[in-house]
């Protein structure tokens, strides 16, 4: 049974959605309401604070409205989807193709080709879409950056190797490659803005690909040590055991490591890599989404728990029958939870745990959505979907 909440660890689906959306508050302008990176940001927690419309008012009120395509080709699996600048984000069918993110008309695609080439999306950040490309008969591989809002290529550079697990922080993206020369793992980093490379070392990023404060944690041969994004330089060793991090704080502060799903969760300062609390045990947990206030995780025992994100104390619990949510997703106050295919995605108000019943329709989601722009963004079969009010 474990291994099936495993098996669907990897699966993400992003979804998009028009329909009448009230205007958000100025308030919140500071704080960009996008879905930038595959687990919202760097720091892994598949969390929009930026998010104001899509409430728990008005997410019950949710429907399908528009769909794009998404589908399969030879050597190129879709890409996880992205939103931000008013554009959904989704590679293809070896192209990348950009979405108007609140009426679902296409923006602009990159040109048609007949090379075989699978496409990774890095990050939206700001107005900049970071792309990694391999064409799959030579192995060659591309940087690539463009306008997200036109689609115009800024720069287009060969890198080395291909990378895996990227993520972008603090204007570096870094991503795990396998090293052939020397038959060992390592770690790349290339400046976003114009994709010189800026840094190279040995070793393996630890668990999730997640990054607090600007740093990353690095396993070697022996150790594991927080690692500056920006130089490459270490920046703290670990202490002794298991540093596996599953998520950090949306203000990258703190990392949150958990060795297996029986293991008690520690936070950690990511400054000084001090251990800040050992959580109470919630018997055997996986998955995770925070909004720094709370931290949402699937239990073993068919529950959706939030704990406390700073001592791990239950704050409420929602028990299922049978298939807990197991992914998450946050936004507008609103936790989404995927339980598995067939089923309605779950949702719950996240500061009392109250239940939200969502239209029944949302069934048809492979993975937890993407919460922007007033709606869900998530795959549905070979297409992504719109969700809005």
């Amino acid at each position: 049974m474990k291994r099936r909440y495993l098996a669907v660890a990897v699966v993400a689906a992003i979804s998009a959605t028009a329909g009448q959306i009230p205007l958000p508050d100025p308030a919140a302008a500071t704080t960009p309401d996008a879905w930038g990176q595959a687990a919202a940001h760097a720091t892994g927690d598949y969390y929009n604070p930026g998010e104001t419309r899509l409430t728990p008012a008005t997410a019950g009120q949710l429907r399908p409205r528009w769909t794009v395509p998404l589908a399969t080709a030879k050597c190129a699996a879709p890409a996880v989807p992205l939103v931000g600048a008013n554009r959904l984000i989704t590679a293809a069918a070896y192209r990348i193709s950009g979405y108007d993110a609140t009426t679902g008309a296409l923006a602009w695609r990159t040109p048609a080709t007949t090379r075989k080439t699978s496409i990774s999306l890095a990050a939206i950040v700001g107005t900049r879409l970071v792309a990694q490309s391999r064409d799959c008969r030579s192995g060659k591989t591309f940087l690539t950056a463009h306008d997200v809002t036109t689609g115009k290529v800024l720069y287009r550079k060969r890198i080395p190797e291909t990378m895996y697990g990227l993520l972008v922080d603090k204007g570096i993206v870094v991503g795990s490659v396998w090293d052939a020369p020397i038959s060992k793992y390592g770690i790349r980093a290339y400046r976003i803005a114009d994709g010189s490379r800026v840094w190279a070392r040995q070793g393996s990023i630890a668990g999730e690909t997640v990054a607090a404060g600007g740093r990353i944690l690095v396993v070697g041969d022996d150790s594991t040590t927080a690692v500056d994004v920006t130089t490459g330089r270490t920046v703290w060793p670990a202490d002794a055991g298991c540093h596996t991090p599953i998520g950090a704080s949306p203000d990258g502060s703190t990392f949150y490591l958990r060795c297996d799903p029986d293991e008690r969760i520690r936070s950690v300062d990511a400054a000084t890599g001090a251990v800040l609390k050992t959580f109470p045990s919630h018997g055997s947990t996986f998955g995770f989404a925070t909004d720094g206030e709370r931290i949402y995780l699937h239990t073993f025992s068919n529950e959706l728990i939030a704990v406390d994100a700073k001592d791990g104390r239950r704050v409420w619990t929602a028990t299922f029958t049978e298939d807990a949510p197991i992914t998450f997703a946050v936004g507008g106050g609103v936790v989404y939870g995927w339980r598995d295919t067939g089923h309605p995605l779950a949702a719950f108000e996240t500061r009392t745990g109250k239940p939200i019943t969502l239209d029944a329709k949302t069934a048809a989601l492979q993975g937890a959505p993407m919460v922007a722009n007033g709606r869900l963004y998530g795959r549905t079969g070979s297409t992504v979907t719109a969700y809005a009010p």
